[in-house]
Formats: structure tokens, C-alpha cells, sequence
């Protein structure tokens, strides 16, 4: 008898007489409770990996119907008892790589009431304080007065000592604390006439005297040297940035 011979036999009549099918059941139900109960606890819209998992693990329905049936239904089975045991490995050993690739995917992430999913580290649902900004009430003009009043003098952010500098050699100055990027006039930089750029693309953060980088959700995303932004970024001088798809600085500081 070979290997595979004495594994399809321990699958059916071993664990004294179980069958070995009840440690790929535990292996299937281990993966989907832990992904139902991760992404309940995150408030992950994960209504697809769920299904899959459920799905999948009928895949060993066959095979618990076969080790408790009568002899004779066992014998009536017999033709396909090797296609029971094929989908006894696949609904075994798929739920828990599901939910593995679901732990890949959603690393670091957490999701708000909204259904909005973005990286735990920003805090808050940058989805929503958006929302929350463009539906706030529009302020009434005042009156206008006989005499022209004096317009109000907006406060200077300070500046810090680190700037942005495009490929064709425009130079972004950076404010000390946060410094707000995007396609909206809202930012404290700009890029109105790019399309990839999201009204509110990203941030960077002055902390301690270092500067990380943040994306805030943005549909194409930011690179640093080349790799996506998941979670707020240490920035080096001369680190490459990459707003959308053709917004290319680089990060200067004189620190």
C-alpha cells in the first residue's frame, strides 16, 4: 500500500474510525469563524470572503454524509467515493487560505459606519470628514455696507524647512504641523488641472522634526520610491513622491 492509498483510507475510517475528513472539517471552521469574527470586530464590508468561506466548507458535506450513512448507501456511493474525497481536501484546505489572503488584503485596515474601509493608523475616515465638509451649510453673505469694510487679514501658517520640488523644478513649500495635498483649492497645495489627483489626495505631518506621509484614501493612491502608501511613512531628503498618475516631487528639507 502507498502513501496516498493509506491517506485516502485514513480520510475515511481514521481517527479510530472518525475519519480523518473531521481534522480538515476543524481546519475550515477555525478559518471562517476567525474571518467572520476579524472582520465583525473591524467593521470590514467582507460580505464576499464570507460567502466563499460558507461555500467552500459545504465542499466536506459530501463526506460527513458518507461516513454516517448506512452500509448500504456506502456501497450505492462507492462509484464516486473518489470525487467525495477530492472535495473533502479542497473544502478543508481553501477556507483557511481564504482567509489568509483576507488578513493580506485588509492588513491594517479598519471600516467605518459608512461602509468606508481606510488604514487604521489615519485615525478617521477621511470618506466621511470629507462628506461632513462638503455638506456643511453655506454661510448667508453679509449685507452690504455703505462703506467698504476692511477685508480680514487671514493668519500666515508658519512655514517649515522642507519643500516639494516637481520634475520641472517648481518648489512647494511645506507648512510646520500638516500639510494638506490635493486636486481641491482647500489644500495647502494644489494640483487643480490633475485629473488622477483626488480632491483630497494626502497629508504630510510634521512630527519632532521629521515629516511622514500619509494617503487619505485617494482612488489612484501615493507612492513613495515606487511602493504605495499604506500607512503613514517616514520621508527621507531626496525620497521620490507620486501623486496620482503623473504628479512626480521630491521631498527636500534643509534639516
Amino acid at each position: 500500500m502507498n502513501a496516498t492509498n493509506a491517506f485516502f483510507i485514513w480520510f475515511f475510517t481514521g481517527l479510530n474510525g472518525l475519519g480523518g475528513w473531521f481534522i480538515f472539517l476543524l481546519l475550515a471552521l477555525l478559518g471562517g469563524i476567525w474571518l467572520f469574527y476579524d472582520s465583525s470586530k473591524r467593521r470590514l464590508p467582507t460580505l464576499g470572503w464570507r460567502l466563499g468561506v460558507l461555500l467552500l466548507a459545504f465542499l466536506l458535506l459530501p463526506a460527513m454524509i458518507f461516513r454516517f450513512s448506512p452500509a448500504e448507501t456506502q456501497l450505492s456511493l462507492d462509484p464516486f467515493v473518489e470525487t467525495i474525497f477530492y472535495l473533502g481536501l479542497l473544502g478543508g484546505i481553501l477556507p483557511p487560505v481564504l482567509a489568509i489572503g483576507y488578513y493580506v488584503t485588509y492588513k491594517g485596515m479598519v471600516g467605518c459606519k459608512n461602509g468606508h474601509v481606510y488604514e487604521a493608523a489615519l485615525g478617521q475616515c477621511p470618506e466621511c470628514e470629507r462628506d461632513v465638509v462638503l455638506s456643511a451649510p453655506v454661510t448667508p453673505q453679509p449685507i452690504p455696507q455703505p462703506f467698504p469694510q476692511p477685508s480680514p487679514v487671514l493668519p500666515v501658517r508658519p512655514m517649515a524647512n522642507a519643500w516639494l520640488v516637481s520634475q520641472d523644478g517648481k518648489n512647494y513649500q511645506l507648512c510646520q504641523g500638516e500639510t494638506t495635498i490635493g486636486r481641491s483649492s482647500s489644500n495647502d497645495i494644489q494640483f487643480s488641472g490633475e485629473t488622477t489627483v483626488s480632491r483630497q489626495h494626502a497629508k504630510i505631518i510634521e512630527k519632532d522634526g521629521r515629516f511622514y506621509i500619509a494617503d487619505l484614501a485617494s482612488s489612484s493612491g501615493t507612492k513613495l520610491n515606487n511602493r504605495f502608501v499604506r500607512q503613514p511613512a517616514l520621508l527621507d531628503p531626496g525620497d521620490e513622491i507620486q501623486f496620482g498618475d503623473t504628479v512626480v516631487v521630491r521631498f527636500v528639507t534643509t534639516r
